[in-house]
């Protein structure tokens, strides 16, 4: 903190005006070297074997030892390399480059491939590439602990008892008088010789196989032989299956990807079968041709159709007509019969007795009886 002239108060510094950024001489050094290999001389590079750098507060000092390829311009080659290393290495460490030299050690013939023309979309880029191998991190270190904790115990021992007359320990004195009295048709030493031989065939097919089941390798780009890629089986799965899924009336798309093949399984809604087999097969293989793969993928489509599926220009059967239920109180106001078949009354008039004989007047008829007739005249 710095006292005010005017009020003698304290002021604080600024947060930007605190520290100091300092750049490490080893980090100069490796743009430098990084700088001069990226030079590029007429599709060619240099080879640099040595580099040194001296940062002094905001400025530096940069050399670099390399090997030009031969034929070359001595002069104008190492010029070129020398203004590429001191543009690249102002533009990242943010440095003041006072003096970049270039010494050249050697010229090489020049080795490196010739420049090859992009491959054409109609040439197949496959090619010859090797799975990568899996560094099995965890049965590595496993397998050396354990060998480590068992020798360094075994170590100790052993110099405890040379070194300070100890006497052995009980472990160990107990495994050798058990392995002198059991032998090779004991079951213990035969369940323990069988665990052994399975961890040794387990160690040793992970020592010659390569790993790593879940990526294949891609194809080499022409001119970068060493640089290798790989891509995951799941990547491509879920590609396929969403080219797939642009497939008209395709429902329910399903992908497996293994080394070799494809597996895709789908649902038909709607379309014809056979086009629509072949419009999928023809779609994955587009989109497997497209990964750039080294071993290109052969698709296999499994199609089902779906329950309410029909073939093209088929009418589903129309369903018969049902007669709608009779209503709860009895039969319907436009039936004109009841349940039994019998017709019903004319409205105003009596039914008919069903007990009364055939022959017998009904109940709505005058009878003949003059007796009736007086009665009915008075």
């Amino acid at each position: 903190m710095t006292d005010t002239p005017a009020t003698g108060v304290p002021a604080r510094t600024a947060p930007a005006e605190r520290g100091r950024t300092v750049v490490a001489d080893r980090a100069v050094r490796r743009i430098a070297e990084r700088a001069a290999a990226e030079a590029d001389l007429a599709g060619r590079r240099a080879r640099v074997t040595h580099g040194s750098a001296a940062v002094r507060g905001r400025r530096t000092d940069v050399s670099v030892d390399v090997r030009l390829p031969y034929p070359a311009a001595l002069g104008e080659t190492g010029e070129q390399v020398r203004g590429r290393m001191a543009e690249r290495v102002a533009e990242l460490s943010g440095l003041t480059v006072r003096a970049a030299t270039v010494r050249v050690q050697s010229l090489a013939p020049d080795r490196s491939p010739a420049p090859q023309p992009p491959p054409d979309a109609d040439r197949p880029t496959g090619g010859r590439a090797r799975r990568p191998w899996s560094a099995r991190p965890l049965p590595a270190a496993l397998v050396a602990l354990v060998g480590a904790a068992a020798s360094g115990a075994l170590l100790y021992d052993v110099l405890s008892v040379h070194l300070a007359d100890r006497r052995p320990a009980s472990w160990r004195t107990g495994t050798v008088d058990w392995l002198a009295t059991h032998g090779p048709g004991d079951t213990a030493v035969v369940a323990g010789g069988a665990v052994a031989a399975v961890l040794g065939a387990w160690l040793l097919c992970l020592a010659l196989t390569p790993g790593l089941r879940g990526v294949l390798p891609m194809a080499p780009v022409p001119g970068h032989r060493r640089q290798r890629a790989v891509l995951d089986r799941t990547a491509a799965a879920e590609l396929v299956r969403d080219t797939a899924s642009a497939v008209p009336g395709v429902t329910h798309v399903r992908v497996r990807c293994g080394r070799r093949r494809v597996r895709l399984r789908a649902h038909l809604a709607f379309g014809d079968r056979a086009m629509t087999r072949a419009a999928l097969r023809t779609a994955a293989g587009t989109a497997l041709a497209g990964l750039g793969l080294a071993r290109p993928l052969r698709p296999r489509v499994a199609l089902r159709t779906e329950p309410h599926w029909r073939p093209p220009g088929t009418d589903p059967a129309p369903a018969a007509p049902t007669a709608p239920p009779p209503p709860a109180g009895g039969a319907g106001p436009d039936s004109g019969t009841d349940r039994a078949g019998t017709p019903e009354p004319e409205p105003g008039t009596r039914p008919p007795d069903a007990t009364a004989p055939s022959g017998a007047p009904s109940g709505d008829e005058t009878p003949d009886d003059p007796t009736t007739a007086k009665e009915t005249d008075s």
